[in-house]
């Protein structure tokens, strides 16, 4: 028998008495008091807290990581560079797909749990660079407008696949 168990059937055992005790006057005037002067979370550990309470968090977790790290990146790389507006085009171009990612995976938080982690591996699939920022990795002979050309149509394949999930999703929810 668990500690929770056990409490509960003191509870149970021992309600009839408990439900007859009067509470001294002003006693929730005084605990309402008190939980308002409780220090209030800050919006790290409440993300943190919501992060770690939800499966649909942390399935957002893993997916705004790596925006996070591209991010990072961008803003470390990007200093006295004469390429960080390119980096910067790029940066907005992967805080849209996180965005959309994000959206979907709220808007499929009530499905299964298998078709929920279809949903997190496809996004984070399409998300996903494993060769790192596009804009690192294009030829420096290359213009400036055909560097930005070709990151342009990279990222807006990403977006394309992203939208065929949420259209499929739309579709079946439809259905239902």
């Amino acid at each position: 028998m668990t500690t929770k168990d056990k409490l509960e059937e003191l509870f149970e055992q021992n309600r009839m008495e408990t439900e007859e005790i009067q509470m001294p006057q002003g006693h929730k005037e005084r605990f309402m008091q008190k939980l308002e002067n409780q220090a209030k979370p800050s919006l790290i550990q409440r993300i943190g807290n919501w992060l770690s309470d939800s499966s649909a968090g942390k399935k957002a977790a893993w997916v705004i990581s790596p925006a996070l790290c591209v991010l990072a990146l961008v803003l470390f790389l990007g200093k006295n560079n004469p390429d960080s507006s390119i980096r910067l085009m790029e940066n907005n171009y992967v805080n849209s797909l996180q965005a959309l990612g994000n959206q979907l995976l709220e808007d499929g938080a009530n499905l299964s749990s298998e078709e929920l982690d279809d949903l997190s591996y496809s996004i984070s699939s399409i998300l996903s660079d494993e060769d790192g920022l596009m804009a690192l990795q294009l030829p420096e002979n290359l213009s400036k407008k055909e560097k930005q050309q070709i990151i342009k149509e990279y990222y807006n394949r990403k977006m394309e696949g992203l939208k065929k999930i949420q259209t499929f999703m739309a579709m079946n929810h439809e259905n239902e």
